[in-house]
């Protein structure tokens, strides 16, 4: 009888942890998983960085060159529609976008 106990006792602890080990694998594999994918999320956001460096490298050399009133004009026809004295600004209203 004390044999008996002993083997099932054994098998209960064998048992937990069997389990506790499966579950510790299930969790170790989700946490490798988010940490690929913040790492993919990181390389993402640094090329969009890259990028955004390139274009304010970019604005910094055509202010610094003396190109500062061509480019402020640049931007005022561009984005904000300007146009100077005098000037006519014909649409193609034909185009449909």
């Amino acid at each position: 009888m004390a044999k008996v106990k002993k083997q099932r006792r054994s098998f209960i602890v064998v048992f937990f942890a069997i389990v506790l080990s499966a579950c510790f694998a299930i969790s170790l594999f989700s946490i490798v998983k988010d940490i690929n994918d913040v790492k993919k999320e990181i390389a993402a956001v640094d090329e969009v960085k890259a990028e955004q460096e390139a274009e304010n490298e970019a604005l910094r050399d055509k202010i610094n060159d003396g190109d500062k009133d061509e480019y402020v004009e640049e931007i005022a026809r561009d984005k904000l529609g300007y146009v100077m004295p005098g000037e006519r600004v014909y649409q193609d209203i034909s185009v449909n976008d």
